[in-house]
């Protein structure tokens, strides 16, 4: 019997290529009132790359931000290192005295935070006008 093992050698370049075909998110934001409002579209992995929604969020609250409304709606999918990120984002708000609320997560967001338990600490909203409203009450 003949074992044949293969090497695959892959440039720094081609890895970053892999990479970025595996996770494309794309994050906008704007601001409402006193609340940064933060959509997130695509795949929430961060994987072993940057971490562009904490370093965002992070970036704002160094600029004095507190309030964060993440809009879910068109995430497609979320790792394990995602649902680490939205935990550190949270615990980033809560240590500068503000909040971070969630807009509608999509359903393979939900069952994650479902099984995980987090849907009982993140506040979750299905509509945009009340996730806002909710800030005016603190």
């Amino acid at each position: 019997m003949l074992v044949l093992t293969v090497r695959l050698h892959q440039t720094d370049s081609a890895r970053a290529n892999i990479l970025m075909m595996r996770r494309p998110v794309k994050i906008v934001s704007r601001k409402v009132d006193p609340v940064r409002v933060v959509k997130i579209s695509g795949r929430l992995d961060p994987g072993e790359g940057p971490d562009q929604l904490r370093d965002l969020v992070q970036g704002f609250l160094e600029e004095g931000e507190t309030e964060f409304l993440l809009d879910l709606r068109s995430v497609t999918y979320i790792s394990s290192t995602g649902v680490g990120s939205l935990i550190n984002c949270y615990r980033s708000a809560l240590k500068k005295k503000g909040h971070l609320r969630l807009l509608s997560p999509s359903q393979s967001v939900r069952n994650i935070l479902a099984i995980s338990k987090l849907d009982g600490v993140f506040e979750i909203f299905s509509d945009e006008r009340s996730a806002l409203a909710s800030f005016k009450t603190e």
